[in-house]
């Protein structure tokens, strides 16, 4: 495992390898977070809020759980409500060792990041995650993120099925800590189960 200091952005949202997300940046200490990411390449972690908010409050203590996903901006503009908004893709999973936060309110971590997972077809029992997936990507808004789905990795195709599913995220978050893409697509299938009962 390597280690790195990441800048984190903790968020009510789940980020996973191979997702995206929408975000709008306008606290002074994100903003800079972005600038820095866009001019030297560097991603940053997006962790889970357990407690506290997105925005910065006086005396609200902020708790993150500790596994995370880096977040590599793939585009950026001015929305039209004047803030800026980026499109992040979700890279690699992170386990948290030590985090401290600045003076400025930005939080920053010592990670391990977790092993690649390998490519692994998808069995041709569980082909109706394909046609899932597809009809999830039809979603205006799964466009607009320039989503492209994958339909043949087990790994990213279970990674962006959980990404797009509405389920609560804390359940979106048992999914990223699963390390096994066929253990995420039966808990995913076990989910959706559920739901339908």
């Amino acid at each position: 495992m390597s280690e790195q200091n990441l800048a984190l952005f903790p968020l009510g949202t789940v980020l996973l390898p191979g997702g995206r997300l929408s975000l709008q940046i306008f606290e002074q200490r994100y903003l800079s977070m972005v600038r820095n990411a866009l001019k030297q390449g560097d991603d940053f972690g997006i962790v889970l809020l357990t407690s506290g908010g997105e925005v910065n409050r006086a005396g609200a203590k902020t708790r993150f759980n500790e596994v995370g996903v880096t977040a590599r901006i793939v585009d950026w503009d001015t929305l039209p409500n004047g803030l800026l908004g980026i499109v992040v893709e979700g890279q690699q999973r992170f386990s948290i060792t030590d985090s401290a936060q600045q003076a400025d309110g930005l939080w920053r971590a010592d990670v391990d990041f977790w092993e690649e997972e390998d490519h692994i077809a998808l069995p041709e029992d569980r082909s109706d995650w394909m046609a899932l997936l597809q009809q999830l990507a039809e979603h205006p808004h799964v466009k607009r993120l320039g989503v492209e789905v994958e339909t043949e990795d087990a790994s990213l195709l279970s990674n962006q099925l959980a990404q797009l599913l509405p389920i609560p995220e804390q359940e979106r978050y048992e999914l990223l800590v699963l390390d096994d893409p066929l253990d995420r697509l039966d808990a995913i299938h076990e989910l959706l189960s559920q739901y339908d009962d």
